[in-house]
């Protein structure tokens, strides 16, 4: 064997290429189990490259021998019916690997020697009808307790564990969850339906369990506990990424806002959060971060959770989990101005939860004056406001668009269909659009798709105006579509790339009677038939040039 290959730093490298990275993750090769078993000196390099990243828990149980461990069945048979209880949840247990007696000393030195080079490990989401229809064949409950919560281990199996990742989502393996927390990790996802007293405990103590945390990720906990869990950031000097519920205390949010390498935040606002006055003249926090999002029930306790905040950020998102009328929505929007910096800001994004009475939508609609100060975002690129709920005539919205000439995504008032008639963008609106955004890639407007009688469009309907290739996604909002043909030509000769096209969906939808739907539904099929319309013809050209 050459010298070089004697070099571990070197075997590693080779290894590492080995390893399948796709974009659900890190999967290991077995081309370095074979490797493993060549030679002695690529036994360790491989094994470390092999069980560094364990994709679901029952890959652990491997390594044991096979009389301590079942065989989970790929299919029922009359040879195995009756080694399973004869019951949905004893058939679908079957179907997962089990240990299958006491493990002996032998056996945990064993498990402890593959254990010890996990880096990454992921727990995934339990999902209740893939279990009862015997499709999840993971490891069970059982065994997982027997194996990760034994007392026979140390405090954690995973001494070198950098990166754990728990969507169980279910609290009966809570003692798993506790033996796989390490100093040693640096990224930390907890997704759980419920939280026990002793989840609880658990999460407010992995800011000194856990001091090299640069990456945490949690779902929310329940409102008793936001101010437990808040603290648990301040002990993280390397944080880079943090989504998690409640970040409340001043305290957390100035240790935040010192981080010079935090990146993202996400994070929500405490249900009835408002703002003490006396707090509010001498509480100032900037941040400078990559990307910040937020959620709050309303509108209110957001205005109030923002008012102490600065925010030096390229991409924000705001979402709001209840409708909201449009004066509270304006001063949202209005407000947004003191709060993000103009010059940096690329990215935003303002989402309004489906309205519950859509006899309401004049209360909610927006005039075109109420979007003036996110005018001064002069670099955006990507402007989601697809689910606020606007009127403006051609004239207005081109004036608004006008300030954003480096846009590349921009929706407005497409998510719902309110299901009344109301200004809506033409097509030499949308033309407009195109001429003044000439690096734009998708697009949503209320389209207003009568016939056209004004320039760009003639009333032969041959358009002679922009055209943009980049253009691959149209979103037409509540337009009705008469007329395939002549709706297909002018957007093929608008965006002649263009792929996808989508539609509101109506606020009174009945999810319950699909019947009820069906003119929505019609619709659909005629903007299909559009989208079909446009890649015919697109392919038509394509062997046209090409002959």
């Amino acid at each position: 064997m050459h010298t070089c290959l004697q070099i571990s730093e070197i075997l590693r490298i080779i290894f590492a290429e080995v390893t399948q990275v796709t974009g659900g993750g890190v999967q290991p090769s077995y081309a370095l189990y074979h490797l493993a078993l060549t030679c002695r000196a690529f036994r360790e390099p491989a094994l470390d490259a092999l069980w560094a990243h364990i994709p679901t828990p029952d890959v652990l149980v491997m390594c044991l021998p096979q009389d301590a461990r079942s065989q989970p069945m790929l299919k029922m048979t009359m040879e195995n019916f009756d080694q399973f209880e004869c019951t949905p949840s004893g058939i679908a247990a079957a179907f997962r690997v089990r240990l299958l007696r006491p493990l002996t000393t032998d056996d945990w030195a064993t498990f402890q020697m593959y254990a010890r080079r996990v880096r990454s490990l992921t727990f995934a989401k339990y999902d209740a009808e893939s279990y009862a229809l015997m499709r999840d064949r993971g490891l069970h409950d059982s065994a997982a307790l027997a194996l990760l919560g034994s007392p026979a281990l140390p405090f954690s199996p995973f001494p070198l564990l950098r990166e754990l990742y728990w969507n169980d989502q279910r609290d009966v393996l809570l003692p798993c969850l506790q033996r796989c927390i390490s100093n040693s990790l640096t990224r930390l996802v907890i997704h759980s339906e419920l939280w026990p007293s002793a989840m609880v405990d658990l999460v407010a103590g992995l800011g000194k369990a856990c001091p090299m945390v640069k990456e945490f990720r949690c779902s929310m906990p329940p409102a008793s506990a936001c101010a437990m869990i808040s603290d648990i950031v301040t002990y993280w000097d390397d944080l880079e990424i943090l989504e998690m519920g409640v970040v409340n205390a001043q305290q957390a949010l100035q240790h935040l806002a010192s981080l010079e390498k935090l990146r993202e935040l996400k994070m929500l606002v405490p249900e009835g959060h408002s703002l003490d006055e006396d707090l509010a003249s001498t509480f100032s926090v900037k941040f400078s971060l990559d990307e910040f999002s937020i959620t709050a029930a309303r509108i209110e306790p957001l205005l109030a959770f923002l008012a102490p905040l600065k925010i030096s950020a390229k991409s924000a998102n705001l979402k709001i989990d209840t409708a909201s009328n449009a004066d509270d929505l304006g001063q949202l929007l209005s407000s947004l101005i003191e709060h993000f910096y103009p010059n940096v800001l690329e990215s935003l994004d303002v989402w309004m939860a489906r309205p519950t009475d859509p006899t309401n939508h004049a209360l909610s609609e927006l005039s075109a004056s109420i979007f003036q100060k996110i005018r001064a975002f002069t670099g955006l690129t990507n402007l989601n406001l697809s689910s606020i709920h606007a009127s403006m005539t051609d004239h207005e919205l081109l004036d608004l668009i006008s300030a954003w000439p480096k846009m590349e995504h921009f929706y407005l008032n497409t998510a719902w269909d309110w299901g009344v008639a109301r200004l809506r963008v033409t097509f030499h609106g949308l033309a407009g659009i195109l001429e003044r955004c000439p690096n734009l890639r998708s697009l949503g407007v209320d389209l207003d798709t009568s016939p056209p009688h004004d320039p760009p469009v003639y009333v032969d309907n041959q358009y002679t105006g922009i055209a943009r290739d980049k253009v691959t996604e149209l979103n037409v909002g509540s337009a009705e579509c008469n007329d395939v043909e002549t709706i297909g030509s002018l957007l093929a000769e608008m965006c002649p790339n263009l792929i996808s096209i989508g539609r509101a969906c109506p606020v009174n939808l009945n999810y319950e009677d699909p019947s009820a739907n069906n003119e929505w539904f019609d619709g659909e099929a005629k903007w299909e038939e559009v989208r079909g319309f446009i890649a015919q013809r697109r392919s038509g050209q394509l062997e046209q040039n090409n002959v």
